[in-house]
């Protein structure tokens, strides 16, 4: 019957062009699981292109989400999302998409048919792979409803009743499955209902063999050396983590210790009161009510590797009074600026108070001894700056923001379903099912009683005949169901949408005075992140004399023109116009001036500034021009010339910010915008839907 019906697929291509040749894509999607199981996308791929060369279809292109979660609505997975943006083109590159099993698609009823709808609303055909069925026809589209449902149904058993066992054992006090807490081993490992937890400690028994001493490292023995050490350095956990490396007590893993994942393991509620505790509120998924969703949380009570004036010697130690670190600053960047070595920089750090700064956390070692980076600092109210000031250039013009406001109602209503339809479908089937049912019910009821039936007996004879048709009416009431609050869900989204177009129409916020909280709100909701071209520019070294002059004064650095020159030339009179060296082998007064602004405006170094004009003394030349008084009068010539800004006094690094622009992001500025006098300057996006942009740090 499956080969029937796949077969409709080159029925219908026939109706429509009997040279026709459908062309067909198949999607690849495994999870991390599957993967682990052998089952990757190698596997599939070859069980798709079979599928496809057996219908004699052409295969045009594989698109693939390997890891991916099916949980995930399409949206969310590259692959998935890129065929519906090929599927929405016209004319149309394909005719099918093929996949292995229903579950590729998605392994939650809404995320399978909000996919497969849209591609039926677009004129593409879907096939599976191991039932053999498509959507081309009521008949197939039904046995596809009823494989993906059997499927869901499947899999939601499965899930409750592994979360149940394990519930059922965790109330028992059994060892419920997962890793133990370190210092702990499971005893009995394999033999089913006699596995418990026990302190990992040598015992001559399941680990270790009655010789001596014992080879194997114990975590227990660990954990035990480690609380003496904190306990002897005073909450020292670097010293006492060298302490245990050197021994060569190390961890689980068997690498060195850090001194966070040590303190992390050893301080642990669990570790030092002696217990298990399942579906730990802060761990396990929450439903609605704000409850374990799989069953409450259970505790049970473990033997304890520390006796309680232990731990409270422990407690005592570590809660001593330590140097308190800087936090009157808020880093808005923290852990969005990625540096070359790959790690994040962060804010703060020794003498962070006199000089805000990140710093590249590969600078710390991850554990004693381990190899670190030298990525140099980077001065955080210059890339503070210079960040907030992309995100000023893009949220601050309303244009802009509508023109992205619309452009997510746009996506939003490409990927919208017709559920309009899809109900005007599942309401015809429940009329038919009705008549059918009618139908049935006389039939049976004729039946019984020719059969002399009465009564009770009638009534289950009825019932047992229309108990299949019942069970298709319930079923397809409780899908219209489903599809109605989806479509209510659909509706409200849409409707949110144009609210943003509204707000973001009115969008005129003054955001350059937002504080570092607001400004490190409004980098999470970009989830923004600035990545390093190159590296950092020393902090170290003189500042530019040129460069502070103009910032104190608040200047901007003149243009040099032949205008400009005049009104220079005006004030001090050079001879021959100033063009012209006044002695061999030197510079003319307007070169000289041309290098001291292009010095501020760009923060060159002297020696780079004399290699470029071919001379060694350009630094002499500032000097008698600031002693004698000629910087200022010519400063004052040119005060109302146009200019350019000063180089910032700690230069920066070619950087790349990137970022999304989410519906948050608009609410958010148009909150700031309630608030404001006056539009922030307009200039070129950072950040729109994801996309990167170049911005020079300098």
């Amino acid at each position: 019957m499956g080969n029937s019906l796949t077969s409709a697929i080159d029925v219908a291509a026939r109706t429509l062009n009997p040279a026709l040749t459908l062309r067909a894509v198949d999607y690849l999607r495994v999870s991390t699981e599957q993967q682990t199981k052998g089952y990757g996308i190698a596997y599939t791929g070859k069980r798709t292109a079979a599928h496809i060369r057996k219908k004699g279809w052409t295969h045009v292109d594989t698109f693939k989400d390997e890891g991916e979660s099916g949980t995930l609505p399409w949206q969310r997975r590259e692959g998935a999302t890129r065929i519906m943006e090929l599927a929405a083109q016209n004319p149309r590159p394909f005719d099918v998409i093929v996949v292995y099993e229903t579950r590729a698609i998605g392994r939650k009823n809404r995320v399978f048919w909000e996919w497969v709808w849209k591609l039926q609303d677009l004129g593409v055909f879907v096939a599976v792979v191991d039932e053999d069925i498509d959507n081309t026809t009521e008949d197939g589209e039904a046995r596809m409803r009823e494989k993906a449902n059997e499927t869901f149904r499947e899999l939601t058993r499965i899930r409750k009743r592994t979360q149940g066992g394990i519930q059922e054992k965790a109330e028992l006090g059994e060892y419920a499955g997962g890793q133990p807490h370190y210092g702990y081993r499971i005893k009995n490992q394999g033999k089913k209902g006699e596995q418990e937890l026990v302190i990992d400690e040598c015992d001559g028994e399941d680990v270790c063999t009655r010789t001596d001493p014992c080879e194997t490292v114990h975590e227990a023995y660990v954990l035990r050396e480690g609380r003496k050490y904190v306990v002897k350095y005073r909450g020292n956990w670097t010293k006492s983590v060298i302490s245990l490396n050197a021994r060569g007590l190390v961890n689980r893993s068997g690498k060195p210790w850090s001194a966070k994942n040590f303190r992390d393991r050893l301080m642990d509620e669990d570790l030092l009161n002696g217990r298990k505790t399942y579906r730990h509120p802060k761990r396990a998924n929450l439903g609605p009510d704000g409850n374990p969703v799989w069953g409450p949380t259970v505790v049970i009570e473990l033997p304890r590797i520390f006796t309680e004036e232990e731990v409270a010697e422990l407690r005592r130690v570590v809660g001593l009074p330590k140097p308190s670190p800087v936090t009157g600053r808020i880093y808005p960047l923290s852990g969005r600026i990625r540096s070359l070595c790959g790690k994040f920089y962060t804010g703060g750090g020794a003498g962070a108070e006199d000089s805000p700064r990140y710093t590249c956390q590969g600078r710390h070692m991850a554990y004693p001894g381990a190899p670190t980076c030298s990525c140099a600092t980077l001065h955080a109210e210059s890339v503070e700056a210079w960040a907030w000031q992309q995100v000023c250039d893009l949220l601050g013009d309303p244009k802009k923001m509508r023109a992205m406001a619309d452009e997510w109602v746009g996506v939003a209503e490409d990927q919208s379903v017709d559920y309009v339809a899809r109900l005007a479908v599942v309401d015809q089937k429940i009329a038919e099912q009705d008549d059918t049912l009618d139908i049935m019910m006389a039939v049976a009821a004729k039946k019984a009683a020719r059969a002399g039936l009465r009564g009770a007996e009638a009534e289950a004879s009825v019932d047992k005949a229309i108990k299949s048709e019942v069970e298709a009416l319930e079923s397809l009431k409780k899908e219209r169901a489903e599809i109605e609050i989806w479509q209510a869900e659909s509706s409200q989204a849409d409707q949110r949408a144009k609210d943003l177009q509204e707000i973001a129409q009115r969008v005129n916020a003054r955001l350059e005075d937002a504080d570092e909280e607001r400004q490190a709100e409004f980098m999470e909701l970009l989830n923004a992140e600035i990545v390093l071209d190159g590296p950092p520019p020393s902090l170290k070294g003189l500042e530019c004399p040129i460069g502070r002059w103009f910032r104190e004064n608040g200047r901007l650095v003149p243009t040099l023109c032949d205008h400009s020159w005049e009104l220079v030339m005006a004030s001090e009179n050079f001879p021959h116009g100033g063009t012209v060296p006044r002695q061999r082998g030197g510079l003319a007064p307007r070169t000289i001036l041309e290098a001291f602004l292009k010095k501020a405006q760009t923060g060159a170094a002297w020696p780079e500034l004399n290699a470029e004009y071919g001379s060694t003394g350009l630094i002499g030349h500032w000097r008698r021009w600031v002693a004698s008084g000629r910087w200022e009068r010519v400063m004052e010539a040119l005060k109302g010339a146009e200019g350019l800004p000063t180089a910032p006094r700690y230069p920066l690094p070619s950087m790349l910010l990137t970022g999304e622009v989410k519906p948050g992001v608009i609410l958010a500025a148009s909150v700031l915008s309630s608030h404001a006098q006056e539009s922030a300057p307009s200039g070129p996006a950072c950040c729109s839907s994801g996309r990167r942009v170049r911005a020079g740090g300098r």
